[in-house]
């Protein structure tokens, strides 16, 4: 989304909605679903309920929200690496890195999706709401789509052997999160930051191209 393009009015509302997602985010996290309140949250915010209620429909509305918000966060960054690096085999290294850095910084987010709750609320919103189908597949496969996009380009360079570059994203993301959610379940795992190396160099000298006599 161009910020620049959008009103004052509009990006003011944009962004006590971002608020609103991130007090959500941490109400969410810290106690289960069904003890989580819009009240909790309109706290956590410091807004008044009837606030909230001009953003979101209902809890479930602001529950699959934080989701949806947290998986755009997690596109932008690979987007971001990608418009600032050419050569994939430079930018996936970054790109791991920095997208386990904000697994690390957004613990939040990825304990609420890897709750139970996350798979039930996320099934009937897509169960009674088309629209919301539509848009959580989208987001959902838009890391892999811009990942396997990057990697077909490092193929075709010549830097990376000839793979299925949709598998090679669905790996890289899967691993991104594995280790996410291993966070969430053992805090005293090291920093995820500190795991970029291991994975990258797991995943890069499976991908790149071997060298022949010759060159």
């Amino acid at each position: 989304m161009d910020l620049q393009s959008l009103s004052r009015q509009e990006r003011e509302k944009l962004s006590r909605r971002t608020e609103i997602l991130r007090a959500a985010w941490k109400v969410f996290a810290s106690r289960d679903y069904d003890s989580a309140t819009v009240d909790d949250i309109a706290a956590a915010a410091e807004l008044s309920k009837g606030t909230i209620y001009l953003y979101f429909q209902n809890k479930a509305d602001l529950f699959v929200s934080t989701i949806e918000m947290g998986m755009e966060e997690f596109n932008s960054i690979i987007r971001e690496i990608i418009s600032s690096n050419a050569d994939p085999a430079v930018g996936l290294p970054k790109m791991i890195k920095s997208l386990l850095i904000h697994c690390e910084e957004n613990a939040d987010f990825f304990k609420i999706l890897s709750s139970d709750q996350a798979h039930f609320e996320i099934h009937n919103q897509i169960t009674d709401n088309p629209s919301f189908k539509e848009r959580i597949i989208a987001v959902a496969s838009q890391d892999i789509d811009t990942i396997a996009g990057y990697i077909q380009h490092g193929i075709e360079m010549g830097v990376f052997r000839k793979v299925d570059p949709r598998d090679a994203a669905f790996a890289i993301v899967s691993i991104i999160r594995g280790f996410s959610f291993r966070q969430v379940m053992d805090p005293t795992v090291v920093k995820l930051s500190e795991k970029a190396e291991t994975i990258a160099t797991i995943l890069l000298d499976g991908l790149k191209r071997a060298k022949s006599a010759t060159e």
